[in-house]
């Protein structure tokens, strides 16, 4: 019955009851796994293109905890021997330093990184949805990733890298790193600033955890095309570095 004292019509009532559904049917596609989630509220919006915006804090190569195993395999560690003379691309955390743009794509039951530098997309499975573990088949330059939201943050843990000789260190003099290495990112929004904190872990090279941090703005601007890697070219920088930067003169 309505405020007049009449008994709503059953067109009325299918009004609501549409309405009803309609709500019911956009809930279902709401970003960032809302539905399985607690404190939806606390999610952050990520989903944007990001541009660097302060200088990397990184540790200084000399600082870095390495054991009497990560001393040998840097000092043994050639220049030429960087992944990217062979059109490997950077993982991370190196590729966050380097000063290009990447998006993140918020989704149900998954976050999607995309990065400019070399088209590299990751996929990083969220927790609570069903997704099988990792297997030994899947290592890989990226290694494999999985993630939560916690405290309003988004929180990706990665493994099953593939060993990189500029996984710790992708500066001379570099450090590789194991298929032990396993990293913690955590995506701290606040207002216009993203925080990027990446936790890098190998006890095969590292007697404890080292810290790289990162600061991001949107941009308006979206990812550009990135020109495929050439092989045959890759190499060519190697010809004009002094030989005084070759440990062992390999071009």
């Amino acid at each position: 019955m309505d405020y007049t004292g009449k008994i709503a019509t059953p067109r009325r009532t299918s009004e609501v009851g549409g309405v009803v559904t309609l709500l019911l049917t956009l809930a279902a596609y709401l970003p960032g796994g809302l539905q399985a989630q607690e404190g939806a509220s606390k999610l952050p919006d990520l989903s944007s293109v990001w541009q660097r915006s302060a200088r990397p804090v990184t540790p200084a190569p000399e600082e870095l905890p390495l054991n009497a195993r990560g001393i040998g395999m840097r000092d043994a560690i050639d220049e030429a021997q960087h992944p990217m003379y062979d059109c490997v691309p950077a993982a991370i955390p190196h590729i966050l330093g380097d000063p290009y743009n990447f998006s993140i794509e918020q989704q149900q039951d998954r976050v999607i990184i995309r990065y400019e530098k070399d088209e590299i997309a990751r996929t990083v499975w969220l927790e609570g949805h069903g997704h099988p573990a990792a297997l030994s088949s899947d290592f890989s330059v990226q290694g494999f990733s999985t993630g939560r939201y916690e405290d309003g943050d988004l929180v990706v843990e990665t493994t099953h890298f593939t060993f990189d000789p500029s996984g710790i260190e992708d500066k001379p003099p570099m450090v590789p790193s194991s298929t032990s290495k396993r990293t913690v990112e955590r995506y701290s929004r606040d207002g216009d600033q993203l925080s990027v904190e990446v936790t890098v872990e190998d006890p095969r090279f590292l007697t404890e955890s080292v810290l790289f941090s990162f600061q991001f703005a949107p941009t308006e601007t979206p990812l550009e095309a990135w020109i495929p890697c050439d092989p045959g070219q890759a190499r060519n920088a190697l010809r004009y570095m002094p030989e005084s930067e070759l440990k062992y003169g390999i071009r």
